[in-house]
């Protein structure tokens, strides 16, 4: 299909008008190149045409973006209003709040297409420029797109804010408390895990249809949200034979994985070693992922051996921490200096990522994460380089959580082209996954990669010329995993441009939602 069409296809009726004059500057290019040869007015023209169109797309997005602001702080101070009035905190007012939330969502969904699409349309053009005139407009323009960024419009925090609303009406004015990580061992229970890769065209609308379920998992409510909380960021661990790949890929028993993870930026202090174990054998065979936390200054100590299992026991002792934590850090920071010393591993590769997560606090039945801008870095020095300064430091010191990591020399860098959503459900006790959950994994919005690895790829990406295995997902990068879209699937509109939820009102959704809790 000529892009053009697909376009087309894709445009908000509403704001047809607003969109990339895309078959306007193809015209000019094409009717300029068949009429003469291109010469230096016929560039400046066609620039000044594309700066406009930038221009025209930016401004509406900018203003969009201001308008739905606008639209999420009369909600939240609609909704407090509720709260300190009884008398109007009635189920009819929550909901109607609900659907005002809801509209305001579907048009953050509708936006992010419309950035997405223009942003389309103008590589498209500066890609048929430059190979109809022999120019090279594209790079000369990246700066311009640098400065009205149509490809790094962030609606996560309006997402959030949404989220947080939304789960106040829901809760009928109570917002939902209580720790996500509160109550047995996450490690304990059996979870079905799924993964899936989303196309960049459908992250929002997944997310959405996400958080009109599940709200988004905040951890700190003390704190406003900003954009770097979503960041996570691991260095993960192997020997210039690549042995824990090589465990992990053929899933061989007691195979580990080793890693040093943060959140947020690289000035955090907290640092939490980690090990994944498949089929651990001081567990009777049960895959388990446990982990602990070092200040950042004792990162380094650790991982060479001049910090041991047993000061850091014995620290602990001195601040009267529980025993049993005690011996469970003891044995798990033992065990991670037995495999770095006597496996000879070494930082080899930093992965990042923006994550959004999903979950009922108090309720670990399910648990939903979406990661997005996933990002491979070398940390490693197998080909001579030196990465990290000094060269024993865990981690190089030049790279921060400022994605695309432009400053990052290509060779290094590998930037992962999908979101990957990762479902966990409870099975141990018979935990089926809902309606709406089923449905979304069975939609064209998502692609399924069973048992997808994050440090696998990364590594078989770099080191690919050092491994004789290789995952079996990549030949599905060789494929588009984009589906054309099913009827009544996902966020739609219906003729009148109101929201509709899989072909569904959202207040028909809500009641039939409550009639099943009552039946229930």
């Amino acid at each position: 299909m000529k892009y053009g069409l697909e376009l087309q296809q894709n445009i908000f009726v509403p704001w047809r008008l607003s969109y990339v004059s895309y078959d306007v500057l193809k015209g000019e290019l094409k009717s300029r190149q068949l009429d003469h040869g291109w010469t230096d007015t016929d560039e400046k023209e066609f620039l000044l045409l594309m700066d406009n169109e930038l221009c025209k797309v930016y401004d509406f997005i900018s203003a969009k973006l201001t308008e739905i602001d606008a639209r999420i702080l009369y909600c939240e101070r609609t909704i407090q209003t509720l709260q300190k009035n009884p008398t109007m905190a009635s189920d009819a007012n929550y909901s109607i709040m609900d659907e005002a939330l809801t509209e305001i969502l579907f048009d953050v969904n509708d936006l992010s297409r419309f950035t997405r699409v223009n942003f389309t349309a103008i590589q498209k053009l500066l890609k048929k420029h430059d190979k109809w005139t022999g120019l090279n407009l594209k790079q000369a323009y990246v700066a311009k797109l640098r400065e009205k960024p149509l490809d790094k419009q962030r609606f996560d925090v309006a997402i959030i804010y949404i989220s947080a609303l939304h789960d106040i009406c829901r809760n009928r004015g109570q917002q939902s408390s209580g720790n996500p990580t509160s109550g047995a061992d996450q490690n304990a229970f059996e979870r079905a895990t799924a993964k899936y890769w989303i196309h960049p065209d459908n992250i929002t609308e997944v997310k959405a249809i996400i958080m009109l379920h599940l709200p988004v998992l905040i951890f700190d409510k003390n704190k406003k949200w900003e954009p770097a909380d979503s960041a996570i960021s691991s260095i993960y661990f192997d020997n210039d034979n690549f042995d824990l790949y090589t465990g992990r890929l053929q899933r061989d028993e007691g195979a580990e994985a080793i890693r040093y993870r943060w959140y947020g930026n690289t000035t955090s202090r907290d640092v939490y070693i980690e090990r994944k174990t498949h089929h651990a054998p001081w567990l009777n065979g049960t895959s388990v992922k446990d982990r602990f936390r070092l200040d950042e200054t004792h990162v380094n100590p650790f991982t060479v051996g001049g910090r041991s299992a047993d000061e850091i026991a014995a620290e602990l002792r001195q601040k009267n921490t529980n025993a049993k934590v005690i011996d469970d850090i003891h044995f798990i920071a033992q065990g991670v200096q037995t495999s770095l010393s006597e496996k000879r591993l070494e930082p080899m590769l930093r992965v990042f990522y923006n994550r959004t997560a999903f979950q009922l606090p108090d309720d670990q039945r399910l648990r939903i994460s979406l990661d997005t801008d996933l990002t491979y870095i070398r940390e490693d020095h197998l080909d001579g380089q030196t990465r990290r300064q000094p060269p024993y430091s865990w981690r190089r010191s030049d790279v921060g959580i400022d994605s695309p990591f432009s400053y990052v020399k290509e060779q290094d860098i590998l930037r992962f082209p999908y979101a990957v959503l990762e479902t966990k459900l409870q099975t141990h006790l018979g935990q089926e996954p809902p309606q709406w959950l089923s449905s979304l994994v069975e939609s064209h919005l998502v692609h399924e990669v069973p048992r997808f690895s994050k440090y696998l790829h990364g590594a078989c990406h770099f080191y690919r010329s050092r491994l004789p295995l290789l995952p079996w997902w990549l030949a599905e990068l060789n494929v588009d995993i984009r589906k054309p879209r099913a009827e009544n699937i996902g966020l739609t509109r219906s003729r009148s441009f109101k929201p509709l939820i899989d072909g569904r009102y959202r207040r028909a959704m809500i009641e039939e939602q409550e009639r099943a809790h009552q039946e229930a």
